[in-house]
C-alpha cells in the first residue's frame, strides 16, 4: 500500500515538473513576441506596463507630431513681408547709386574735356601771340636797322630803275646799290652813293624826285611799287643772294648795273651786271 502511494507521489510531482517546464516555455515565447515586435510608420506593437497597447495612438500622434514640424518649418521658410520691402528698397538704392555713379563720371569727363579743349585753345593763343610778338621784334629790329629815310630814297630809285622787273630784278639793283655802301669805294650811305655825281640817271633826269613825291603822298600803293619796297627793305636788312631758276646766287660782289653793260658778267631781265 505504501508503494503504491509512493509511486503515485512520485508520477504527481514527475508530472508538476512537466508542466511547469511548459508554463515557463510559454512565458518565455511571450516575452519574445512582445519584445521583438517594432513600431512603424504603417502601426506596430508597442509593450508598455500593462501589455500589449494598440498602435493607433502612437500613429496618430506620430502623424501630428509631423504635422507640426511641417508647419513649423513652413513658418521658418516664410520671408516676413518687412524683410521683402526692406529687399527692395536696398536694390532701388543700389540702382539709384549707380546711375548717380555714372552721372559724375560722365560729368566729369566732360569737364576733363572742356579743360582740355580750353587749355588747348590758351596754348594755341599763346604761340599765335608769341608768333607775332617774335615777328613785331624781328621788323622792329628790321626797321633799327635802317632809317625811314633810307628805305623811302631806296624804294623810290628801285622802282625808277626797275618798275618793269621781277621781284629778283628789283633785288638784284638794291643789292647793288648796298654793295656801294658797303665798299669803301663809294659814300657810306645810301643818300651819299644814290646822289653821286653822274651814277644813277634817274636823279637827273627828274623820275627819282617823281617818285619820292608819289611815296610821301601815299600814292605808292600798286603791286610792283609794293615790291620795290619790299626789296628795298630785304637790302637794307643786309640779304646779298638773289634766288635764279630755284637756285640761289651771291651778289654781294656787284657794282654796276646797265641795259647794256661792257664786262658784263650777268644778265637778269633787261639788266646786265658786274
Amino acid at each position: 500500500m505504501k508503494f503504491r502511494k509512493l509511486l503515485l507521489c512520485l508520477l504527481m510531482g514527475i508530472a508538476l515538473t512537466g508542466f511547469a517546464n511548459v508554463y515557463t516555455y510559454a512565458a518565455e515565447e511571450d516575452n519574445i513576441v512582445t519584445e521583438d515586435a517594432t513600431v512603424s510608420a504603417e502601426g506596430a506593437v508597442v509593450n508598455d506596463n500593462n501589455g500589449v497597447t494598440d498602435n493607433t495612438t502612437n500613429l496618430d500622434s506620430s502623424i501630428g507630431t509631423n504635422e507640426d514640424t511641417n508647419a513649423v518649418s513652413e513658418d521658418d521658410t516664410a520671408v516676413p513681408a518687412e524683410e521683402v520691402k526692406n529687399n527692395d528698397a536696398t536694390e532701388e538704392k543700389a540702382v539709384a547709386d549707380k546711375k548717380a555713379a555714372e552721372k559724375k563720371a560722365a560729368e566729369e569727363k566732360k569737364a576733363a574735356a572742356e579743360k582740355k579743349a580750353a587749355a588747348e585753345k590758351k596754348a594755341a593763343a599763346e604761340k599765335k601771340a608769341a608768333a607775332e610778338k617774335k615777328a613785331a621784334e624781328a621788323k622792329k629790329a628790321e626797321e633799327d636797322s635802317y632809317s625811314k629815310a633810307d628805305l623811302r630814297l631806296l624804294s623810290a630809285l628801285i622802282y625808277c630803275e626797275a618798275n618793269g622787273e621781277s621781284y629778283n630784278g628789283k633785288l638784284a639793283v638794291a643789292i647793288v646799290v648796298m654793295n656801294r655802301v658797303r665798299s669803301g669805294a663809294y659814300p657810306d650811305s645810301v643818300k651819299g652813293v644814290i646822289y653821286q655825281r653822274y651814277q644813277f640817271g634817274p636823279v637827273t633826269n627828274g623820275s627819282l624826285n617823281n617818285a619820292l613825291s608819289q611815296y610821301d603822298n601815299g600814292k605808292f600803293n600798286s603791286d610792283s611799287e609794293q615790291e620795290c619796297v619790299k626789296a628795298a627793305k630785304e637790302a637794307l636788312s643786309g640779304t646779298t643772294d638773289i634766288t635764279v631758276s630755284g637756285d640761289k646766287k651771291n651778289f654781294s660782289k656787284y657794282l654796276y648795273f646797265s641795259g647794256s653793260l661792257r664786262g658784263k658778267t650777268f644778265s637778269l631781265g633787261n639788266h646786265e651786271f658786274k
